[in-house]
């Protein structure tokens, strides 16, 4: 048996009709199933909670949705489930970085059904952990799949789910153009920031005037952007794309840099791999978990939790 976790409203209106023709696909194929519709910012949390709490045997949950609707079910699973349970997903999102990371078609709803029908579960994934005591922080503790932003691409990430731009270019199926052109608006009211940061309990290492720091479970993020292009969900490990120290007349090449994947042949990306990263900043800057915002904060603490979950892949 199967429940199916569905934002009918993602997509700027492809989830719905996208769901129609997966009921058809299941009724024809006489799988048994329960639907569940969030009906809320925050609802998807709470059904996966829910679901959490019936019984006590493995749980076959498929997503139909974008990063944003896994990011809430992830999150309203509590930590000591997690082992229960089984994920799939029909991406019908604009990003769709977390089945990207995965492999999975994105475009191809009837094959991304048919890889969840097939799967045995068995593949494990790692997720990763934001968590700060900072007072700006809207949260303890946050989990993501994709990627745990600070500083401009945590802002893009957040303004992305606000922005009409991103309603009309899904329309034009060219929604992964906003995460790009809301890249460039933010440059020009860019802030940076002089950081700390220390790895696996090494030693701090100071960066100043800081752009950006991501922390990356799969290797993309804002629907395709190669910040780490080593990085993969089932290694144990974080990988970290910091950028500092590049003149503000300069910031402009830096996205076209960060889309080919060239980052390290400028000195002013720093990217390795991590199980933990804390990360002290001289200013609050904003945080986000997968698009998400987790708040605006200066202490921060990144760690990854080895297989985490099993993915019907």
């Amino acid at each position: 048996m199967y429940h199916f976790i569905v934002n009918i409203h993602g997509g700027s209106g492809k989830a719905f009709v996208q769901w129609n023709k997966i009921r058809a696909m299941l009724k024809e194929r006489g799988v048994e199933y329960v639907t569940h519709v969030p009906q809320r910012p925050g609802h998807a949390s709470k059904i996966a909670a829910r679901i959490a709490g019936e019984g006590d045997g493995d749980v076959n949950l498929v997503i139909l949705g974008g990063d944003g609707t896994i990011n809430e079910v992830l999150n309203g699973i509590p930590q000591d489930k997690l082992f229960r349970f089984r994920l799939g997903l029909i991406p019908t999102g604009s990003g769709n970085d977390f089945s990207r990371g995965l492999g999975l078609p994105r475009h191809n709803p009837r094959k991304a059904l048919d890889i969840v029908l097939s799967s045995d579960g068995s593949r494990r994934i790692d997720l990763g952990v934001v968590e700060s005591d900072d007072p700006g922080a809207r949260f303890p503790r946050r989990l993501f799949g994709i990627s745990a932003g600070f500083g401009l691409d945590a802002l893009v990430g957040t303004s992305i789910n606000k922005s009409k731009i991103k309603v009309v270019l899904n329309r034009l199926r060219m929604g992964k153009l906003s995460y790009a052109l809301l890249t460039i608006k933010s440059l020009f009211s860019l802030k940076t920031h002089d950081v700390s940061v220390s790895f696996d309990g090494g030693d701090p290492i100071e960066f100043r005037r800081v752009i950006f720091c991501a922390a990356m479970n799969f290797r993309a993020e804002g629907g395709g952007v190669p910040m780490a292009p080593d990085a993969r969900g089932d290694d144990g490990k974080l990988s970290v794309c910091l950028v500092s120290g590049v003149p503000k007349f300069l910031t402009f090449f830096m996205f076209p840099v960060l889309l080919l994947g060239k980052q390290r042949i400028f000195k002013s990306f720093y990217l390795r791999d991590f199980e933990s990263m804390r990360l002290v900043s001289s200013t609050p800057a904003i945080v986000a978990t997968d698009g998400e915002s987790f708040g605006f904060v200066r202490n921060v603490r990144y760690t990854v939790i080895k297989g985490a979950v099993r993915v019907l892949i």
